[in-house]
């Protein structure tokens, strides 16, 4: 963990957990650009350190580490206090989830410590995420939280129980939290990647003019041309369900490239 002094950012603090390469991190740097003191939090600690400084780096903003285990709630209680030591937690964006195999595993396989450790990443994790952070919201009458769900979300998928329950649970408490909680102020969002997530595609590749790149992948059939969805568009959608108005604010959408499968 890095440093815990208190944050002189005028705004509240901006708690993305599960930070990889890819999509947590593009989120982590975009609402550090727009001037928020942010917080990354995953399991391993010393590549999180390396993306705390980079990111830090080139938006010089506040970014402060943090190790978390989302499926044990005594790891969560206490990197959150580490969080809620910098200031009042105005976002959170639950962004975890526990890796599984792009192939089907057959039920009677999977066993029930992998099983119970996905449902405790995607969705027990969120639940204690939200528990730290909706008392200060609610007492200020304002937050964001905001879930990344994925296509599993909607569909259960022969060969994916594992991934499924846990994402089906996570959607059920976004629509819980936003019942309960956006007449209080918090806004509460699920957000849907119906895709496959590639690396950041950066200024050169915008500057080409491409929309988006094919690339060969195995997902969705052996050889499938899969148009990758670039993380930091991604993070635009999240820092704009942030900043609507609460006159029209969303509770869940769905992103996908424009090349795709409808399932």
């Amino acid at each position: 963990m890095r440093s815990m002094a208190s944050s002189t950012s005028a705004k509240g603090i901006a708690a993305i957990v599960g930070v990889g390469p890819k999509l947590g991190r593009s989120i982590a740097r975009k609402f550090a650009h727009e001037g928020y003191t942010v917080a990354i939090l995953a399991r391993d600690l010393g590549r999180l350190s390396r993306f705390a400084d980079e990111i830090a780096r080139e938006e010089k903003s506040q970014v402060f580490a943090i190790r978390i285990d989302c499926s044990d709630s005594r790891s969560v209680r206490e990197a959150f206090e580490g969080v809620l030591s910098l200031g009042f937690v105005e976002v959170l964006v639950y962004n975890a989830y526990q890796p599984v195999s792009w192939h089907p595993t057959n039920f009677a396989d999977i066993k029930m410590d992998s099983f119970e450790k996905s449902l405790a990443v995607s969705s027990l994790g969120a639940f204690l995420c939200a528990q730290q952070v909706i008392p200060g919201m609610v007492e200020r009458e304002k937050g964001t939280i905001l879930f990344t769900g994925c296509s599993a979300s909607l569909n259960g998928i022969a060969g994916f129980s594992e991934l499924c329950c846990g994402k089906f649970a996570l959607r059920a408490l976004s629509q819980c939290l936003a019942r309960e909680f956006q007449p209080l102020g918090v806004h509460v969002a699920h957000i849907i990647i119906d895709g496959v997530i590639g690396p950041p595609r950066g200024p050169s590749a915008s500057k080409r003019g491409l929309v988006g790149e094919q690339q060969q992948s195995g997902v969705g059939g052996e050889g499938a041309a899969v148009m990758m969805m670039d993380p930091d568009a991604l993070a635009q959608t999240y820092w704009h369900l942030h900043v609507q108005d609460r006159t029209a604010w969303t509770q869940e959408i769905d992103l996908r490239p424009s090349i795709t499968r409808f399932y």
